[in-house]
């Protein structure tokens, strides 16, 4: 089992990435790095270079204000004193007359400094060779001598020159610093990547593996959230809620698959016996039986034709269609149409809207799901009862009122009412096929808004909230 989440982890991109930021860093390390040492090396070279030549120019001073003989004195007794320090006295032939010559290899080797040193300005690099038991007596001792040139009187030239051991010492410890760090780093950097994929593998397999079981049939399963808010709990959030309207969606299609068998299994079997009967009918009661069935068949038509109308509402496929619409017009014209109706059973039919507004949305659906709630209003308004339509803005949008006076809807039954073929059981005698307010649900879905039931005291008012500027996806 390690083994198999350790080569996962190893095969992750994540890992992967890790190593590829690892070397990025490595390289960025590496070249600041080269930029500090290489700037570090120069500066002490310049401090030295400094040294030397104040160095170089207290002595001339000394030289001119004491004299050669007491100079020459005191370079015999500072080349005793400092050993790391090289004072030589030079004539013009560049032959040594005091100081510490003698830990040059011969007098070849001051030949070669002096040969070099008019092209540097008088400064020269060059090795000593000194015995392993002088130089354990030399605290920064090394190889290496900066040293420079410089004429002090007329035939003589003093040599200075110091051992280049603090700045070999610094380059030992930047090196060894730049090393030590790049180690560190690639070590850190190889661990953290670990990490970071055995991390990230471990949600993402947490995903993967709930994937799984709701393929195989366990719609119930949500991927897990933790507190914080990363892009995995934001992820897993949009999944869950993918899951939920899936199994909304689901749970719909079972319920509308019990409820077609359950509605139209009574029409279809009596369709079919009337059908039956008409075949031993004598000539005179076929042709109004054939109507009856003509009427029957119309009525599961328009059943189909409504499941799929709120299908094509649910899939957003009718936005295509939305344009500016005049609401006051609209309301006016669902009026005249429900007149008549409202007028055989006296009831008061009235619209109040208090100023013109636009609606951006499906002139065709808004006509259809508010003629739906005023046919519901009237259909279950009792004889001398009233139903008012209200338009009104507010806010950003505005807001629609259909309110009557008949017996409502139970508080604990208002949201199912919206289900598909659910009616109310003291109303299963009317005719209608329990698709009305499901349609106007999906039409208040469309324009990004929803519809709401509340009590009116008597009866039932509804209360739908739309944006003017609609959806204009």
């Amino acid at each position: 089992m390690y083994w198999e989440h350790l080569r996962n982890v190893w095969r992750s991109t994540t890992f992967h990435l890790g190593l590829l930021f690892m070397v990025l860093f490595a390289a960025s390390f590496l070249i600041i790095g080269g930029f500090v040492y290489r700037q570090t090396m120069v500066f002490l070279e310049q401090e030295m270079r400094a040294t030397i030549d104040v160095e170089l120019n207290q002595s001339r001073q000394f030289y001119l204000e004491r004299g050669e003989e007491i100079f020459l004195a005191e370079i015999e007794g500072l080349a005793e004193l400092d050993p790391s320090g090289i004072y030589i006295i030079l004539d013009d032939a560049c032959q040594a007359l005091a100081g510490g010559y003698k830990r040059l290899d011969d007098d070849e080797s001051i030949q070669e400094i002096c040969t070099n040193a008019p092209d540097t300005d008088g400064w020269v690099l060059f090795e000593l060779d000194i015995p392993r038991g002088f130089r354990a007596q030399i605290p920064e001792w090394d190889d290496n001598v900066y040293a420079r040139i410089i004429p002090i009187a007329p035939n003589r030239q003093l040599l200075y020159g110091r051992m280049g051991g603090n700045i070999d010492s610094a380059r030992e410890v930047v090196q060894s610093a730049l090393a030590w760090g790049l180690a560190a780093m690639g070590v850190l950097a190889v661990l953290g990547s670990y990490l970071m994929a055995g991390s990230i593998a471990g949600r993402l397999e947490q995903i993967n593996r709930i994937s799984q079981e709701i393929r195989h049939g366990d719609l119930s399963r949500r991927m897990p959230l933790r507190r914080g808010s990363d892009e995995f709990d934001r992820l897993s959030g949009n999944l869950n809620r993918m899951l939920d309207q899936i199994q909304t969606l689901m749970e719909g299609v079972r319920s509308v698959s019990d409820a077609i068998a359950h509605d139209l299994r009574t029409p279809l079997a009596r369709l079919r016996t009337r059908l039956e009967r008409l075949r031993h009918a004598p000539p005179g009661e076929v042709e109004s039986g054939v109507e009856q069935s003509i009427q029957e068949t119309d009525s599961m038509l328009a059943t189909f034709n409504a499941l799929l109308s709120i299908a094509q509402l649910e899939a957003g496929s009718r936005r295509t269609e939305f344009a500016d619409v005049d609401m006051q017009a609209l309301m006016v014209d669902i009026v005249d149409l429900y007149e008549p109706v409202a007028s055989e059973k006296d009831i008061d039919l009235r619209l109040e809207q208090h100023t013109a507004v636009s609606l951006h949305g499906d002139r065709n659906l808004l006509f259809q799901a508010i003629s739906n709630l005023v046919d519901n209003a009237v259909k279950y308004t009792p004889e001398g009862g009233r139903v008012q339509l209200e338009l009104l803005r507010r806010g950003q949008g505005l807001r629609l009122m259909v309110s009557d006076s008949g017996p409502g809807i139970p508080s604990e039954e208002r949201d199912r009412v919206f289900e598909r073929f659910y009616r109310l059981d003291a109303h299963r005698d009317l005719a209608g096929n329990g698709l009305g307010l499901t349609l106007v649900a999906a039409v208040a879905k469309l324009h990004d808004s929803r519809v709401e039931l509340q009590d009116n005291d008597p009866g039932l008012r509804v209360v739908w909230n739309l944006p003017r500027g609609g959806s204009r996806s």
